[in-house]
């Protein structure tokens, strides 16, 4: 793998997307399959689900807020950014809004996606890439 690249703000290419299945365990992994191609989104720790007004605080490994993050199977992705801060945001078509803070002691979310390209948030903020995303394939086109 070529070394970690230098970041700015990070669209990842999860627009038009649909949200397949959610895996609960030690984490909480979101997985995007689509047409044999799979992308995943891991969160290690604490994550807020923005839905119909209301903010719901979750942490992954919390089995009662693993069952509330389960709303996001069959959500389409609108808009899925990786800030320079280290901070994910994910927004979906019917207004779900999935944030995820950087963490100050471990890495707080990973994005993989079907190229094998990685793109993290580093313990303390900032992001690492192992791949560089596609930018074209990020804003939903062909």
């Amino acid at each position: 793998m070529e070394p970690p690249l230098e970041t700015q703000n990070i669209p990842l290419p999860l627009r038009g997307k649909t949200v397949s299945r959610c895996i609960v365990d030690t984490t909480f992994a979101i997985d995007f399959i689509d047409h044999g191609q799979r992308s995943t989104i891991r969160i290690e720790g604490r994550f807020l689900l923005r839905e119909g007004g209301e903010d719901l605080p979750l942490a992954a490994g919390r089995v009662e807020d693993m069952a509330r993050a389960l709303v996001l199977i069959g959500k389409t992705v609108t808009r899925a950014l990786a800030r320079d801060t280290g901070a994910l945001e994910v927004t979906f078509d019917d207004g779900t809004e999935l944030s995820v803070p950087p963490n100050p002691s471990v890495d707080a979310w990973e994005f993989a996606g079907p190229d094998r390209s990685i793109v993290g948030s580093l313990a303390g903020g900032g992001l690492s890439t192992w791949a560089r995303v596609d930018r074209a394939n990020a804003r939903g086109k062909p």
